[in-house]
């Protein structure tokens, strides 16, 4: 029995909710246009603009270096688990970094860490998902990515004005939760469920043409070499 491609949302969506935000936040966390004392220590004053931007480089840095390593960890992982353990880190980690504004937390060092770190397991998403989502419609895939990337703009602005750190801590609640529903319903391959994966299909398929065709030809020979005899 075959299991045609299902309609699901890719859980590397869920990544974006770590990613949407700072770029939402850093009106409010650098200096503004007409005081650069303006904003959240240490991302205000005459650096806070260059400050801002070495947090994003520090975490681009780790996520791509995280690359490298994840992708040899995942073929050797049940990918379930891998992913639901980096969405986890990922949301808790989102969380912390919000933590900051109700812990008044002025020091370049703990947004530093948390963003390399986070950066680290934010690159388990790619890998994992690339490998989950090659018999998952890809039209669908595409929608809903686009979709869910979006959501997380919408949700961070919606709550900025009660305080940035609530632009961090709801989306990574939310991917905790998302983690959660992936650990209890993710299916990673058709095999799990007693299926067929699609590409299969069309190589037992083959597998059987060409058996067929060499029965054919051996019973065309034998055929001919009884004529022959005769």
């Amino acid at each position: 029995m075959t299991l045609q491609r299902p309609q699901r949302v890719p859980p590397y969506a869920s990544f974006h909710a770590f990613r949407k935000p700072p770029s939402i936040v850093e009106s409010v966390l650098g200096p503004s246009a007409t005081s650069v004392d303006d904003g959240w220590a240490p991302f205000n004053g005459d650096k806070g603009t260059q400050r801002l931007c070495e947090l994003d480089l520090a975490f681009l840095s780790s996520y791509a270096i995280g690359m490298y390593f994840v992708g040899h960890l995942g073929d050797r992982i049940d990918l379930r688990y891998f992913l639901v353990f980096g969405m986890m880190a990922s949301g808790i980690l989102t969380v912390v970094f919000g933590l900051g504004y109700w812990m008044d937390v002025h020091v370049l060092w703990f947004y530093m860490s948390v963003q390399i770190v986070c950066g680290f397991f934010q690159s388990i998403g790619w890998p994992c998902v690339v490998s989950v989502v090659t018999w998952i419609d890809h039209g669908c895939v595409e929608l809903s990515h686009v979709c869910w990337e979006h959501r997380w703009l919408v949700i961070a602005s919606s709550v900025l004005d009660f305080g940035w750190g609530l632009s961090f801590a709801l989306p990574g609640v939310v991917v905790i939760v998302s983690g959660l529903l992936v650990f209890c319903c993710l299916v990673v391959t058709p095999n799990d469920l007693g299926f067929e994966e699609p590409g299969k299909e069309i190589e037992m398929g083959l597998a059987e043409n060409v058996e067929e065709s060499l029965r054919k030809t051996e019973t065309e020979n034998a055929e001919l070499l009884q004529t022959v005899r005769f």
